[in-house]
């Protein structure tokens, strides 16, 4: 008869550790393949990918780059690297339960800066907003084909505008990434910060305490 092994306290304990330890960190290998002004040729993880400047790659996000030397922040920190250069990298994995806290402005507006699509971009959250609404200045910054989308008219504070409803592959704001959301793009200079609408914000527990926000990734 076979028997099953049971573990004593401080053992199940040191596993429990060493489990959550390993799931909670994650590693990236890259190298630095060609170099050119505000995009760089690099290998991520095995995948040769182009990044243009401000474009993100499971995060991996290019700032800046010349024939000489790259600068690249992963995971919130900075550094630069020559040509040719073998990066290897450890980090924690995002906490899908970890709240991300916004704070009131001067101009007593929540407002914080995230990427569409891997393009940054500043966001206004706007709770009165039915969708994620950006410009198509902004959308042509960040290189959103929104003219693929579906022509719309929208009602602004000036008016009447012209625009398309698209989808947008990610948002992302801090450590929260919400895929496949809703949009609006209006066309013209309006509005002149992306706001972050319902569409996103229905996807996230959010709770407001005087002068700070909190969201929080809906499992």
């Amino acid at each position: 008869m076979k028997y099953l092994k049971i573990l004593s306290l401080p053992g199940l304990i040191l596993f429990v550790l060493l489990f959550a330890s390993i799931n909670t960190q994650a590693s990236h290998e890259i190298k630095v393949m060609a170099l050119f002004t505000d995009k760089a040729m690099v290998t991520i993880d095995g995948k040769q990918k182009l990044l243009k400047k401000g474009k993100t790659y499971r995060g991996v996000t290019l700032i800046s780059s010349n024939s000489e030397e790259l600068v690249l922040e992963m995971h919130g920190e900075k550094k630069k690297y020559k040509l040719g250069s073998q990066i290897s990298t450890s980090y924690k994995k995002p906490d899908p339960g970890k709240e991300l806290v916004v704070w009131k402005d001067i101009n007593n507006m929540f407002q914080l800066y995230g990427s569409i699509n891997g393009g940054s971009v500043k966001f206004l959250i706007d709770t009165g907003a039915s969708a994620v609404a950006l410009s198509s200045r902004e959308a042509k910054k960040i290189g959103l084909k929104y003219k693929h989308g579906t022509p719309m008219q929208a009602t602004t504070a000036s008016g009447v505008a012209a625009g398309y409803r698209v989808n947008l592959d990610k948002v992302k704001v801090g450590h929260i990434l919400i895929y496949n959301v809703e949009a609006m793009v209006l066309e013209g200079s309006f509005p002149t910060e992306v706001l972050l609408g319902q569409t996103f914000l229905e996807r996230v527990h959010m709770t407001r305490s005087g002068d700070k926000m909190i969201l929080k990734k809906k499992f």
